[in-house]
């Protein structure tokens, strides 16, 4: 007869598993709803789990399930890998390695009318597609005011379709049942893949790069067409729904389908239709935020080849943290060929010391609420 402690030690020895996922993850309510446990896992080809339209990854037949480890290693919410990871990236704290930091614009004065900052992301995107270093990128699509969907953009007109954050009247969110900011990108990449030889770009936020670099450091296909990595500052993400939306169109006197594009800085900032701006405070919006955002302590993307963000430039300006190798490759053959443009007055030791120190700030801030969420001194 086996006793109950040697089935212990037994169970102890197994890999993690998509239960203990859900005892660790879900059950905490941090799951991010990133969608890359179901599209990595080779059970999903035979129904093991699956992503419903909300909520976390569930079990379809779990009696099909490997038991394999995977989706629990990939998880940005088990820190599974992370020193190999730091080790891999050199990771420094706070912010992660860089090799320069810099404020810039695009050349391209449509990209610069529907950007939110300065566009480099979608000059940079351009450039790759021009150059057809990749076949195509997965970006996010704003569809309406605090909802996105995941596009996987594959020329310049369809970039620049992605890159605005200007929204019609008639693309209002009066219909919508639920608003979500945060766009599950990485659950698109298994669908595009249709030959060994297509090699992408992935446009994604700090949860959405972690996960992407642990399926790299295990050598998990799909996650090998990915030849580059943008990442996004990322401070909170939203989810609520029409009760909720109604409290914050009372709370701050405005309505939601008024709002012409949306950018975030030291604040989230609404550029309303009739020309009127609101900041609004992170802390005014937290009970909108969705909890994984809480259990997150990156802010810059640390893994990123590049990190982007509106944070420490001027209006009509992008934030750019140049960590990889690779990543400075492609950034520098970009301003060399004027996709993107750097103004020297925005570009002195003084001006990159104050973008440097807004950033470590911004990150030590979220290090600080990540500790408070879970307690830690």
């Amino acid at each position: 007869m086996i006793k109950n402690e040697d089935l212990q030690k037994k169970e102890e020895l197994l890999p993690k598993n998509f239960n203990d996922l859900i005892k660790d993850v879900h059950q905490k309510g941090i799951c991010g709803e990133c969608g890359g446990c179901v599209s990595f896992c080779s059970a999903a080809e035979i129904k093991a789990i699956y992503m419903p339209k909300s909520g976390p990854p569930q079990y379809f037949n779990e009696e099909n399930c490997l038991k394999c480890g995977i989706c629990y290693l990939i998880c940005p919410q088990t820190h599974v890998l992370t020193d190999e990871l730091n080790s891999k990236f050199n990771y420094k704290f706070s912010i992660g390695n860089w090799i320069k930091i810099t404020s810039a614009k695009s050349s391209n004065e449509n990209i610069l009318k529907n950007s939110t900052d300065g566009g480099v992301v979608t000059s940079l995107l351009t450039y790759l597609l021009d150059k057809k270093l990749i076949k195509g990128a997965i970006v996010s699509k704003k569809i309406a005011p605090f909802n996105r969907i995941p596009y996987f953009a594959k020329s310049r007109e369809e970039l620049i379709e992605s890159a605005g954050s200007h929204f019609d009247t008639s693309q209002g969110v009066i219909n919508l049942e639920k608003y979500n900011s945060f766009v599950p990108s990485i659950s698109s990449i298994k669908s595009i893949v249709s030959s060994e030889d297509i090699e992408i770009a992935f446009v994604g936020t700090p949860c959405q790069v972690n996960s992407i670099r642990k399926m790299q450091q295990l050598n998990i296909i799909p996650a090998h067409i990915i030849k580059y990595v943008f990442g996004l500052f990322c401070y909170v993400n939203f989810s609520f729904n029409d009760e909720k939306r109604k409290l914050i169109e009372s709370k701050f006197n405005l309505t939601l389908d008024k709002i012409a594009k949306i950018n975030v800085k030291e604040n989230v900032i609404l550029n309303l239709v009739n020309n009127d701006i609101r900041y609004l405070d992170f802390k005014d919006l937290y009970d909108i935020t969705r909890p994984a955002c809480m259990a997150c302590n990156d802010f810059s993307n640390i893994y990123a080849d590049i990190s982007f963000g509106g944070l420490g430039s001027n209006d009509g300006f992008t934030t750019n943290i140049i960590r990889t190798k690779i990543g400075e490759e492609i950034y520098n053959k970009a301003l060399a060929e004027k996709y993107i443009i750097e103004p020297y007055e925005l570009n002195s030791s003084i001006k990159k010391s104050e973008m440097l120190a807004k950033v470590i700030s911004f990150h030590k801030r979220k290090i600080d609420r990540y500790n408070k969420f879970f307690n830690i001194i």
